[in-house]
């Protein structure tokens, strides 16, 4: 269900802000569940009225913080967050409704108290030191992991782009601090941008857990593999023919063909992880049905790349805030 936003030029806050803050609201509601769908931006800027650009720096602003996420091609998914956050997330709502109340006793007006945290908010975010950074990949699967690895990390302004959007608008990484990307890619950037220093090169590598479970594939076992994107499923065949010893090899597919004729003679199917947001409903269908073994997958950074990277990162934030 997509809640109805509502926006009130009058009020002295930005109507991304507004509009931000009310998709905030609706996730911690749970009338935005993880996974759903938000309305594109064309949607939005015909229903209420407002420039494109306004829409799309609201739908920034809530990538930024984590809330959601933006698949190439697809639209914009709230994220899904992992079952150990429950804990932290009930806290914190209670902290946010404590404060609420004591602030609604003051007889302030929601309206005022959106105006003065947001205020607080802006005030805190002077202060605090951050380092801008940019990664850059060529397939969504990847450019989600990598970003999700970084998001983690205090004193990151992170944004995320597809190589496709950079090389035709390379202008858009100028005023970053530093570019994360795979060596496949670093060339194309460093012909195109003017400062090279700011580019760093990270190797992936399979996550532990999805590399256990392929290397424990029975011999013969037929496995298929399904991706969001080609480039995606084609790295995760070339893994398994590395470590997949023994094993019947399918040639891999997108979400966009027949997955239930695809998996009829499989044992078992190699899948991006979190990869119910990814497919259209009846891929997601026919992999729920399937009864076979599902293999959720990532890439992540390996220790070394994230080590180099956080020295960088750790350096900048002094520079900045001395």
């Amino acid at each position: 269900m997509n809640p109805t936003y509502h926006i009130n030029p009058d009020l002295d806050v930005p109507i991304y802000r507004q509009l931000s803050d009310a998709i905030r609201t609706a996730i911690r509601k749970g009338e935005l569940t993880a996974g759903e769908q938000l309305p594109t931006v064309q949607e939005v800027t015909e229903s209420l009225g407002v420039a494109r650009g306004t829409i799309k720096r609201a739908y920034d602003e809530l990538e930024r913080a984590g809330l959601v996420e933006k698949i190439q091609g697809r639209g914009t998914f709230v994220r899904y967050q992992p079952a150990s956050s429950g804990s932290r997330k009930e806290q914190a709502m209670l902290a946010i409704d404590a404060m609420l109340d004591q602030l609604e006793k003051m007889g302030l007006s929601m309206a005022e108290i959106s105006i003065f945290l947001n205020l607080k908010l802006r005030e805190r975010a002077d202060q605090e030191a951050s380092v801008k950074v940019a990664v850059v990949e060529c397939n969504p699967e990847n450019l989600s992991q990598m970003s999700a690895q970084l998001r983690r990390r205090e004193g990151v302004d992170l944004y995320a782009y597809p190589v496709e959007s950079i090389q035709e608008y390379p202008y858009q990484l100028e005023d970053f601090d530093l570019i994360v990307t795979t060596a496949s890619h670093a060339g194309l950037l460093e012909s195109a941008l003017s400062a090279k220093k700011r580019i760093v090169q990270v190797a992936l590598r399979p996550s532990p857990a999805c590399l256990s479970r392929i290397i424990k594939l029975q011999p013969g076992a037929r496995l298929g593999i399904i991706g969001y994107s080609r480039r995606f499923a084609q790295l995760l065949h070339t893994t398994c023919q590395a470590y997949a010893e023994g094993v019947s090899l399918c040639d891999p597919i997108t979400g966009e063909r027949d997955a239930a004729a695809y998996l009829r003679d499989k044992d078992a199917v190699l899948l991006p992880e979190s990869w119910e947001k990814y497919f259209t409903a009846q891929t997601a269908e026919a992999l729920r049905n399937f009864p076979g073994e599902k293999i959720p997958c990532r890439y992540e950074m390996d220790e070394g790349s994230l080590l180099y990277l956080e020295a960088k990162i750790q350096r900048l934030l002094e520079e900045k805030t001395i």
